[in-house]
């Protein structure tokens, strides 16, 4: 018998359970609730507790006001979606017992509908859950991650890389005169007008940064930080990272267009760098980030073959939805 201990704060032995059961991430940890609330959002722990008392799992939400759709017509379907709540959360939830998996999603799912959520969650890769058994009322997404072992030798991580498409494009970049820095808050700044122009060239919303600085020196004592690339005096590449319990996690690339236009392939040397920079730590994993293991579109099929070259193992996971 499960039952959800639910706190807007985290117990003084939450970032010690992520540790001891180190599969712990920066998104479920106590800190990034700070963050959560400086964006206007709230954030909720749950604690699965077990018939014992014992706690055998934890899961780090957070709930935000659902946005009105401005296409929508109908007025009913507004009010509807006013009184809605967004619950999201990633890499969760962690389950320090696996006989108790099910049994946590189940109350997991029985919660969250009790609220009336619209839902967007994903699993820690390395869950051993049935989520399409245990949580009928969602929408079970399959999605998938590459993580390369970072114990192992660094130059049998090289050799299981690709060699026409990503070695090759390691030594060009070096070639090409690529400098990789780790990034500090002077780079940050170019860092996000790169990220910038690209979310322009998208037709996305530029990065508030005020909010992202926020972030970046909230979580960076924890386990975060980034490098950039660098031709002569331009910036032509970054990508951020968590390093949290000693699983590094990327996200956030920013790539300039003197990158593309000039085929100086910096996006493969940063990569390489965080993985030589991970080896030398002692990190344990490197988690390349989620893509669609089916593939809708052309753009889809070039994020999976990219990932996939870089020789890491493929883990399947689940993305929540209502």
């Amino acid at each position: 018998m499960i039952t959800i201990d639910i706190s807007d704060q985290a117990d003084l032995k939450w970032n010690k359970r992520l540790k001891d059961s180190n599969l712990g991430t920066i998104y479920q940890s106590a800190e990034i609730a700070q963050h959560f609330i400086n964006i206007k959002q709230k954030p909720l722990f749950l604690k699965f507790i077990d018939g014992r008392g014992s706690i055998v799992g934890q899961l780090l939400l957070r709930e935000s006001s659902y946005p009105n759709n401005r296409n929508i017509k109908t007025k009913l379907v507004k009010r509807f979606l006013r009184k809605q709540q967004l619950c999201q959360w990633s890499y969760g939830p962690l389950i320090f017992e696996d006989n108790f998996t099910n049994e946590i999603y189940q109350e997991l799912g029985k919660f969250l509908l009790s609220k009336n959520y619209r839902v967007s969650g994903a699993e820690y890769p390395f869950c051993k859950g049935r989520t399409e058994k245990t949580m009928k009322e969602f929408t079970i997404t399959k999605w998938a991650t590459f993580i390369i072992d970072l114990t192992t030798p660094i130059d049998e991580i090289y050799q299981k890389i690709s060699k026409h498409n990503g070695r090759k494009n390691i030594e060009r970049s070096k070639k090409r005169g690529v400098i990789i820095e780790e990034i500090n808050e002077k780079s940050l700044k170019e860092y996000l007008e790169m990220r910038d122009q690209m979310r322009t060239n998208s037709n996305e919303e530029k990065i508030n940064h005020e909010n992202f600085f926020s972030w970046w020196k909230l979580l960076k004592p924890l386990g975060y930080t980034g490098f950039i690339a660098k031709k002569d005096e331009d910036y032509v590449g970054g990508i951020m990272f968590s390093f949290y319990c000693g699983h590094i996690i990327e996200g956030g690339v920013a790539r300039s267009t003197i990158d593309s236009e000039n085929h100086l392939y910096s996006q493969d040397l940063i990569k390489w760098s965080i993985i030589e920079w991970g080896v030398k730590n002692k990190m344990k994993y490197y988690n390349l980030a989620g893509f669609n293991p089916h593939p809708k579109s052309t753009k889809e099929e070039g994020i999976l073959r990219y990932k996939e070259k870089w020789g890491g193992k493929r883990f399947n996971y689940n993305l929540i939805r209502k």
